[in-house]
């Protein structure tokens, strides 16, 4: 389709459209694997950011965890199909050749909309990229932070986020049932211990540990996914749009020259 476009602009007799089965079974796993990769940041996100591991049950976040490595294999896996597929389209369903050089984009100028069209092309694929940056250095805080906390009796509900100002808290329930945080400056111990909750009852205090990736960093890291995907949204519109004012400019051309 790239090369039948230039050619229409030229005035050449392009072939009768021939649909292809294979191209659109790529676009929907391109689409199904971005939005399941969306879908692992944010789990990611869950595991790796202090203020976030509240949000869920703990019954939740400790099924997270004990499975990180699926999730994980899911955010890379799921990455890499959509980068796969898309590189895909590009060289196979693009309104025009791909520019890989300064010359091609110099041709692109001669071409219907064809440089707008690859900019945003282009901004799409960096802002992706750099998505998938920010998305590294969630799973890598996760992948830590999911060890410790399962090593120290894994997540309670109302779970403290830490990092911010304190290097952990150790939850212990009182006698009459009303759980205190005491700090690390209090002296204790650094492996879990149990404390006596009623008759017979038994409850492991749970720490954990201060995020070693600054938490600035972490809500960073979301804040380029989530201003990434409206990005990603915005570029593939602008992408639509060109293509169909290159097609638009295609058929003008051909009712003028007749």
């Amino acid at each position: 389709m790239s090369v039948h476009v230039a050619r229409a602009a030229e005035g050449v007799a392009i072939p009768k459209a021939d649909g292809n089965i294979f191209d659109v079974l790529m676009l929907q796993i391109h689409v199904i694997s971005a939005a399941f990769w969306l879908i692992s940041c944010v789990l990611v996100s869950l595991i790796a950011v202090p203020a976030l591991r509240k949000l869920p049950a703990a019954g939740f976040l400790h099924e997270l965890q004990v499975r990180r490595e699926l999730v994980l294999g899911v955010l890379w896996g799921t990455f890499a199909i959509t980068l796969g597929t898309g590189t895909y389209l590009l060289f196979n369903q693009a309104a025009y050749d791909p520019p890989l050089s300064g010359s091609d984009f110099d041709d692109l100028r001669d071409q219907p909309y064809g440089l707008p069209y690859y900019y945003a092309l282009y901004a799409k694929i960096a802002i992706f990229l750099i998505m998938g940056a920010a998305s590294t250095v969630l799973a890598m805080e996760a992948n830590r932070a999911a060890q410790y906390s399962e090593a120290h009796g894994g997540p309670v509900d109302g779970e403290a986020g830490l990092g911010e100002g304190e290097d952990w808290l150790d939850e212990e329930v009182l006698p009459g049932g009303l759980p205190t945080a005491t700090s690390v400056a209090a002296g204790v111990r650094d492996d879990p211990e149990p404390v006596e909750v009623g008759a017979g009852a038994t409850r492991t205090a749970t720490r954990v540990a201060a995020p070693r990736t600054p938490v600035a960093t972490l809500w960073s890291a979301i804040g380029v996914l989530a201003a990434g995907a409206g990005g990603v949204g915005f570029c593939v519109t602008l992408i639509k749009y060109f293509h169909e004012l290159a097609r638009a400019a295609v058929v003008y051309d051909q009712l003028r020259r007749r």
